[in-house]
C-alpha cells in the first residue's frame, strides 16, 4: 500500500485509498456494500460511483458530488457516460474503466483539463474498483478534484500522469497519456 499514497498526495484521494484498503475483505475487491457514506467525509462532494451497464457497452453515473457537477456545468447523476461527455472523453474514460475493473487495479491521474466555463486547471482522478454482490467488478468509485490553476498557454506542459496499482498498492505501471480527458466540448 505504501507506493500509491505515496504517489497520491493530495489528503482527499489518500483518505479515499485508506477507506478502500479497509473495506476490503480477504484482499480482494471490496464489495459496493462495503461503501460507508459517512466514512467518505469531506471527500464526498470530489466523489462519484460509476456502475457498468448491463448492455457492458457503457457506464451509468450513480452518485456525483457537487463539485464534480460544479466541473462540468450540470448534474451527472443518472446519465450515462456517452450522454454527458464527447466521443473521444467517453471512449478514454470508458477503456480507463474497464482496465480497473478487468485488472482489478486502482488507478491514479493527474492532468491539465478546461472547464465548462473555459478555466484551465489541473485535476487528479482516482479510479478504485468494487464489485457487486455476486463478486463480478462491476462499479467504480471515483474521485475527481482540482488540484491546481493554470493559464490556457501552460496547458501543453502541464504534467500528465497515469500510474495502475495492484491490489495491494504496488505500482504496476505509470505512463504520460498523449490523450487526456475534455470537458463538454473543450479540451482540458
Amino acid at each position: 500500500m505504501n507506493q500509491i499514497l505515496e504517489d497520491v498526495t493530495d489528503a482527499t484521494l489518500s483518505m479515499l485509498v485508506e477507506r478502500w484498503f479497509a473495506w476490503r475483505k480477504d484482499g480482494g475487491i471490496p464489495s459496493r456494500k462495503a461503501i460507508e457514506p459517512l466514512e467518505l467525509g469531506s471527500a464526498l462532494p470530489f466523489v462519484w460511483l460509476c456502475e457498468k451497464a448491463r448492455d457492458a457497452e457503457c457506464y451509468r453515473y450513480r452518485l456525483v458530488g457537487e463539485a464534480v457537477n460544479t466541473l462540468y456545468g450540470k448534474g451527472l447523476r443518472g446519465h450515462l457516460l456517452k450522454e454527458v461527455l464527447p466521443e473521444p472523453t467517453a471512449q478514454l474514460l470508458r477503456s480507463r474503466l474497464d482496465r480497473c475493473l478487468a485488472a482489478g487495479s486502482l488507478l491514479h491521474t493527474i492532468a491539465p483539463q478546461t472547464l465548462h466555463d473555459r478555466r484551465h486547471v489541473l485535476v487528479q482522478r482516482l479510479f478504485l474498483p468494487f464489485a457487486s454482490e455476486s463478486g463480478c467488478p462491476d462499479t467504480i468509485l471515483g474521485c475527481t478534484k482540482i488540484t491546481g490553476s493554470m493559464l490556457g498557454t501552460d496547458r501543453q506542459s502541464a504534467r500528465s500522469h497515469e500510474a495502475s496499482y495492484s491490489l495491494d498498492g504496488k505500482r504496476l505501471k505509470v505512463c504520460s497519456p498523449a490523450l487526456t480527458m475534455y470537458s463538454i466540448e473543450f479540451e482540458y
